[in-house]
């Protein structure tokens, strides 16, 4: 038997099964693939790519390969971080490597957050600010902002106060972050596991939304490209669900197979 192996992705989480970590920032690569292949597909080699993806201007088309390329950055950076941790695959006990890696998850993670969210607003699509307030209740967003862009003024818009924050180096390591307030007013851990979990699952969903709204209006002259994209879409949201898919070359079997990824417990 002959089976491939083509993707894996997931929109409905498929009944008992519990989705990998690496798994959900796969399925973000796959949907950023499957937006560049979109793009290539209605740019073509004859240029006016601005024209072509109904952009507001000619500068933009600079932003949406940007961002298309800081997506796919991005995710190398969260593989690599969910494979070693913060302390990295040296076998010393490096304290700088720790706060190196550290500064490098919360920056990658920002980065892909508004590459996504500039795709979502270029291609039109709707319910911006509900994505993008969103975005900001994210763990991993708020501590970018404590930890590795405004330590030392850092605003609560919530009680409208400015405070300081710093990681506690002691226990600073693996996936584990304890953040403390100004001299220590309060302190709080994070596992930095379930926050990139948190990070994906809104990836997917911002990202599920571009890929609708974008192949739906690029093609809405041409049936058969709707047709390819909206399959496409729907593979890629068996992927966001949990399933690895694999496509048989062989007569003899299934054309499509779709397994379940029994992956580690949310909070192993």
């Amino acid at each position: 038997m002959n089976i491939p192996f083509t993707s894996r992705d997931a929109a409905h989480q498929a009944p008992g099964v519990v989705i990998d970590r690496d798994s959900k920032i796969t399925a973000v690569e796959a949907y950023s693939d499957a937006f560049r292949d979109l793009v290539n597909d209605r740019v073509g080699w004859r240029g006016e790519p601005a024209r072509k993806l109904r952009l507001s201007s000619e500068a933009d088309w600079n932003f949406v390969c940007v961002a298309m390329d800081i997506l796919g950055d991005a995710s190398l950076a969260l593989h690599n971080f969910l494979r070693f941790g913060l302390d990295g695959p040296t076998r010393y006990d490096e304290t700088g490597e720790k706060y190196l890696r550290l500064y490098g998850l919360l920056s990658a993670a920002y980065i892909q957050q508004q590459a996504a969210l500039k795709l979502h607003k270029l291609m039109n699509c709707t319910a911006q600010k509900t994505f993008k307030s969103n975005a900001d209740k994210l763990q991993i967003r708020s501590l970018r902002h404590q930890l590795a862009s405004h330590s030392l003024d850092y605003f609560d818009f919530g009680d409208r106060t400015t405070s300081a924050f710093v990681p506690v180096r002691i226990d600073l390591g693996g996936f584990n972050c304890t953040v403390t307030e100004n001299r220590g007013d309060r302190s709080m851990s994070y596992d930095l596991r379930t926050a990139l979990v948190e990070h994906c699952d809104f990836m997917l969903e911002l990202l599920d939304t571009i890929y609708e709204k974008s192949y739906k209006t690029l093609f809405k002259s041409h049936e058969s490209k709707q047709i390819e994209h909206k399959a496409k879409l729907e593979d890629l949201r068996k992927i966001k669900a949990g399933y690895l898919i694999l496509r048989s070359t062989s007569p003899d079997t299934p054309s499509v197979v779709l397994v379940p990824l029994k992956g580690r417990q949310q909070d192993a």
